[in-house]
């Protein structure tokens, strides 16, 4: 959501100060030129404007490199040079032209403030707080570059001086849609939900969203006077996983009232939303843009109307069904496999890295050697490739090599009912297993995402998920160490399981084992905060 379900810092989305109609150096310094190279210059850095506002950031580089050459004491083409190279992810490139334009003039909030995105991105959060803090030090009516200090500050995990911040920049620019998501989702992760889901809604009136798959043209639903029977679509927004977990509230809508509820989403989910009876209703994003009849509404401002919260989940319960034929049909699939089955997803998405969505599949190698279950792996696309050159590739199923080539979301949801728990980074996997009941152990960065909260090992949202999170920021060591301890916890259980067939005396009565999981981790959980080791 947004970037990191929050908006990328401000500095990085504007062009310095390099703005159009300043794009050539102010006449003092073009009087140092000679007439022509004063020109040629001011005409490199039109072009270079003109690429960016195009997205051409690749082109802008010798553009402003020619310019540079032609007056290297000019700390603006440094700055907007940074921008370019920041864009083609080259960041020690960046930071050394921000740097530079610093060091011709220290007083320069702009540079300071772009310079803190660089340093972000690079994980110097030490280092980017500092450079923008240096930035609203030089000029303190600057809200961009507060807003970014509390991003910084939030990834910190210092949620009271990032909302102290967000505040500032609101304060000083209150017509700036961003800074109130900012603001919005640090109180969503604080529990603050109330507030939390209001701010929120600003994301909209934010000109450079992406955010809805479609854009009906119908009046936009404003949560009063939907008559009875009357439909409301609702619109998918942002990631995959977000449809996943919201969609549940199309659900509610259906089973509770008299709404007609229906719903416009990825069409790689369609089949995956029929099965689990979401609703009889999908529209395609291409569908939705021609939809001129019924109000609509995004799917992810549907909690704020329902008053969704830790203590009002409203659906706390399974709800993302699959055919039992292609459950069966995996089933034999797997049969000859080694129980339990471990099914293990670690890269989200390609931004998924920065996010803290991701992390190297040999980081699970502590994971693993405690037990000798069977992997079955859940990843698809960037991060697979991972799996030809880990030491214990040989764990994986006998199948898997098909199952990296099924893609549908529907055999995904077959194939996680087929394995006994479910191990993974924040992305779409572990919306799907928890939301089908699964147990389902989910990797949490030190500040994860705003709906994972900052405290707790379980979630409102979905009762089969336990939260392992990093006690220190960056030290996914730690936690792997824990959750080994948890599964070797377990393995002492699975080999006292039953085979199947196998007769059991009226003195054992075996389990499901993911219900034994289920209960050895409520157990777990419980013994934990008796420590006060949470």
């Amino acid at each position: 959501m947004m970037k990191k379900k929050t908006k990328s810092p401000k500095g990085s989305k504007g062009f310095g100060i390099l703005k159009k109609g300043a794009s050539s150096p102010t006449p003092t310094k073009a009087g140092k030129l000679r007439k022509e190279a004063a020109i040629t210059y001011g005409k490199l850095l039109e072009e270079a404007r003109i690429c960016y506002t195009q997205g051409r950031t690749q082109e802008m580089i010798p553009l402003l490199r020619k310019a540079i050459a032609i007056n290297p004491d000019y700390p603006e083409a440094y700055s907007n040079l940074g921008l370019a190279l920041q864009a083609q992810d080259d960041l020690e490139a960046a930071i050394a032209s921000y740097e530079k334009a610093i060091a011709i003039n220290p007083n320069y909030p702009e540079v300071y403030s772009n310079l803190g995105v660089a340093l972000m991105e690079q994980g110097d959060l030490q280092g980017a707080i500092a450079s923008y803090e240096k930035a609203v030090a030089t000029n303190p009516n600057y809200p961009e570059a507060y807003s970014n200090l509390g991003l910084a500050l939030q990834a910190q995990g210092d949620l009271e001086a990032a909302i102290a911040s967000h505040e500032k920049a609101i304060a000083i620019n209150p017509s700036d849609p961003v800074a109130y998501v900012n603001l919005s989702l640090v109180q969503l992760l604080r529990g603050d939900y109330e507030r939390g889901w209001q701010g929120y809604e600003r994301r909209f009136q934010d000109p450079d969203n992406k955010l809805l798959v479609a854009h009906p043209q119908g009046e936009r639903w404003d949560g009063h006077n939907l008559a009875s029977g009357e439909p409301l679509i609702l619109v998918s927004e942002q990631g995959l996983g977000d449809t996943l977990q919201f969609m549940r509230y199309v659900l509610y809508l259906n089973q509770t009232g008299n709404t007609a509820a229906c719903l416009c989403a990825p069409t790689k989910l369609h089949d995956l939303i029929k099965a689990s009876g979401i609703t009889t209703i999908i529209y395609s994003p291409e569908e939705g843009n021609q939809l001129s009849k019924g109000k609509w509404l995004s799917l992810l401002s549907l909690p704020q109307y329902l008053n969704v919260s830790p203590a009002n989940p409203l659906i706390d319960t399974p709800y993302i069904k699959v055919p039992e034929q292609r459950v069966g049909h995996w089933q034999q699939k797997l049969a000859a496999e080694k129980r339990p089955i471990v099914g293990i997803n670690w890269h989200g998405s390609p931004s998924g890295t920065k996010l803290g969505k991701s992390l190297p599949l040999t980081t699970l190698t502590p994971i693993i050697e405690k037990t000798d279950a069977s992997l079955l792996s859940l990843q698809k696309g960037d991060g697979a490739e991972q799996m030809a050159d880990c030491s214990f590739r040989h764990r994986f199923v006998g199948c898997q090599e098909e199952i990296n080539e099924t893609w549908d979301f529907v055999e995904t949801a077959a194939m996680i009912a087929n394995c006994d728990l479910i191990i993974t980074c924040d992305t779409s996997v572990a919306h799907l297993a928890a939301g089908m009941g699964r147990p389902t152990w989910m990797l949490l960065v030190a500040v994860p995402d705003w709906r994972w909260g900052m405290e707790g090992d379980t979630s409102f949202w979905y009762p089969s998920m336990r939260l392992f999170r990093q006690r220190e920021r960056g030290n996914w060591h730690e936690v792997m160490d824990r959750v080994a301890t948890a599964l070797e916890a377990l393995a002492t259980t699975w080999n006292k399981t039953p085979a199947p067939g196998q007769k059991v005396s009226s003195l054992h009565v075996p389990v499901a084992f993911a219900e034994l999981i289920d209960k050895i981790t409520i157990l777990e959980i419980k013994s934990e905060r008796l420590k006060g080791t949470g």
